[in-house]
C-alpha cells in the first residue's frame, strides 16, 4: 500500500515537473522576444531616430496606455477561458509586429509611427495574455507556488539577457535579422504551450457556468467591474497594486528613458553598451530570483519587499552622482538584484492572497498598475530630462522609494503580512 502511494506521488512530481519544463520553456521564449522589442523600440528612438527626450517619453505613453484595457479585458478571459490556448494565440499573432518592422525596414520605411504600431500591437497582445500566463503558473505549480514564481522570474531574467544582448548587436548582425530572430522566438514558444494540460476557467458569482443555457451571462464590463471592487475592498491587494504602480512610475519610467540618454550623453555609448548595461541589470536579477530559490518558501515577504525599498535609494544616488563606468556596472547590476527581489514578493503576496475564482482579473489588475505605470513615468521623466537633465531624473525615484517604505511599515499590512505557506524547520 505504502510503496503504491509513494509511486503515485513519484508519477504525480515527475508530471508537474515536466509541465514546469513546459511553461518555463515557453515563458523563456516569450520573455526572449519580448525583450529584444523593447531594447529596440528604445534605441531605435534614441540612437537610430534621434529624437528628443520629450518625444521619446510620448512614444512610450502612446505604446503602454492603450494596453491597460487589454490588460484588464486578459483578467477576464484568464477566469473564463482555456489559459493555455489564450497563449498559444498570442504566441502565433505575436509573429507578425515584428514581420511587419522588418518590412519596413527592408523598404527603408522606418519611422517613429510604424515603430510606435508596431510595438503598440504587440503590447496588447501581451498584456491580453499576461493574466493567463500567471495564473497557469497556480495550477502547475500546486504547493510550490514560491518556489514556482521564483524559478520562472529566474529563468526569464536568462531569456530577458539573451534577448537584450541580441538586440544590441544590430549593428554586428542586422536590425532585419534581429526582428526574424524575434518573430522565431514567439513561434517556437507557442509549441512548447502545447505540451501544457487545458485548465478550464474559474467561476463565481459574477461569472456563471458558460455551458448552463439557463442562467444569464454577465457583462465583460460587470465582470471587469466585479474584479476592481474585489482588489478596492480588500486591503492589502489594493495597497500591493498601488506601491507597485508608485514604484514603477519613477523607477521603471526612468529605467526605460533616463538610462538610455544618461548612455548615450553622459557617457557618449551606443546600442551595445545601452544592451550590456541592461544585461548587467537582469544579471542582477537573475541572481537574486535564483538565490531566492534557496530561501523559499519566504514566511515574511512583506518585510523583504520594504527593505530592498530602501536600498534602491543609494543605487538611484549613486548613479546620480555620475560615477565611473566601473561603478555604473555595479550600480546597474545592484538595480537589477533590487528589481528582482521586490518583483517576486509583490508577486509572491499577490498570488498568494487572491481568491481562486479572482486571481486572474487580480493579476491584470496588479500588472496593470506596472503597466501603466511605466509609459505614464516615461512621458512624466522625459519632460523632467528636458527641463533638467538626464541624471536629475533619478531623484524622484529616490523619493518615491522613501514613500513607500514609511506608507507600507506605518499604514499598510504588508509589513506584518505571513505567507500562508510555512517555512522550512530551518527558518530563522
Amino acid at each position: 500500500m505504502i510503496e503504491a502511494e509513494e509511486a503515485q506521488m513519484l508519477k504525480l512530481s515527475t508530471h508537474t515537473d515536466l509541465q514546469m519544463t513546459w511553461y518555463n520553456t515557453s515563458h523563456a521564449l516569450w520573455m526572449a522576444g519580448f525583450s529584444i522589442q523593447q531594447l529596440l523600440v528604445t534605441w531605435i528612438l534614441v540612437g537610430i531616430l534621434a529624437q528628443s527626450p520629450e518625444t521619446v517619453g510620448l512614444a512610450q505613453l502612446l505604446i503602454g496606455v492603450p494596453a491597460l484595457i487589454f490588460m484588464l479585458w486578459g483578467g477576464v478571459i484568464g477566469d473564463r477561458v482555456d489559459g493555455r490556448h489564450l497563449l498559444i494565440q498570442s504566441h502565433l499573432l505575436s509573429i507578425i509586429p515584428p514581420l511587419v518592422l522588418a518590412l519596413a525596414v527592408y523598404l527603408d520605411q522606418l519611422g517613429v509611427w510604424i515603430l510606435i504600431l508596431t510595438a503598440l500591437v504587440a503590447n496588447l497582445l501581451n498584456s491580453a495574455s499576461n493574466p493567463a500566463r500567471n495564473t497557469i503558473l497556480n495550477i502547475v505549480a500546486g504547493a510550490r507556488l514560491q518556489w514556482a514564481i521564483s524559478l520562472s522570474t529566474g529563468i526569464g531574467a536568462i531569456a530577458t539577457i539573451i534577448g537584450t544582448r541580441v538586440a544590441g548587436s544590430i549593428d554586428q548582425i542586422g536590425l532585419v535579422e534581429v526582428l526574424l530572430l524575434q518573430s522565431a522566438c514567439f513561434g517556437v514558444g507557442a509549441i512548447f504551450l502545447i505540451g501544457l494540460r487545458a485548465n478550464g476557467p474559474s467561476t463565481d458569482a459574477s461569472s456563471p457556468n458558460p455551458k448552463s443555457p439557463a442562467v444569464a451571462q454577465p457583462s465583460t464590463y460587470s465582470i471587469i467591474r466585479a474584479g476592481l471592487v474585489y482588489t478596492w475592498r480588500f486591503k492589502l491587494a489594493r495597497d500591493l497594486v498601488g506601491l507597485n504602480f508608485f514604484s514603477s512610475f519613477f523607477n521603471a519610467g526612468a529605467w526605460m528613458v533616463a538610462i538610455p540618454f544618461i548612455i548615450s550623453r553622459v557617457y557618449a555609448g551606443d546600442a551595445l553598451l545601452l544592451a550590456n548595461i541592461t544585461v548587467v541589470f537582469y544579471f542582477g536579477s537573475l541572481i537574486a530570483n535564483f538565490g531566492l530559490l534557496k530561501f523559499m518558501p519566504l514566511s515574511r515577504p512583506g518585510q523583504v519587499y520594504l527593505i530592498l525599498q530602501l536600498s534602491r535609494v543609494l543605487v538611484l544616488y549613486l548613479i546620480w552622482y555620475e560615477p565611473s563606468m566601473t561603478w555604473l556596472w555595479i550600480a546597474a547590476a545592484f538595480w537589477g538584484f533590487n528589481m528582482g527581489v521586490t518583483n517576486t514578493m509583490s508577486r509572491v503576496m499577490i498570488q498568494e492572497i487572491a481568491e481562486p475564482a479572482f486571481r486572474a482579473r487580480l493579476m491584470s489588475v496588479f500588472t496593470l498598475g506596472l503597466m501603466s505605470a511605466t509609459p505614464m513615468g516615461s512621458l512624466v521623466l522625459g519632460i523632467v530630462i528636458g527641463q533638467f537633465g538626464e541624471l536629475n531624473a533619478l531623484i524622484p525615484g529616490m523619493l518615491a522609494s522613501i514613500m513607500i517604505f514609511y506608507y507600507g511599515y506605518k499604514r499598510s499590512d504588508i509589513w506584518q503580512y505571513r505567507s500562508p505557506v510555512p517555512a522550512p524547520p530551518d527558518a530563522a
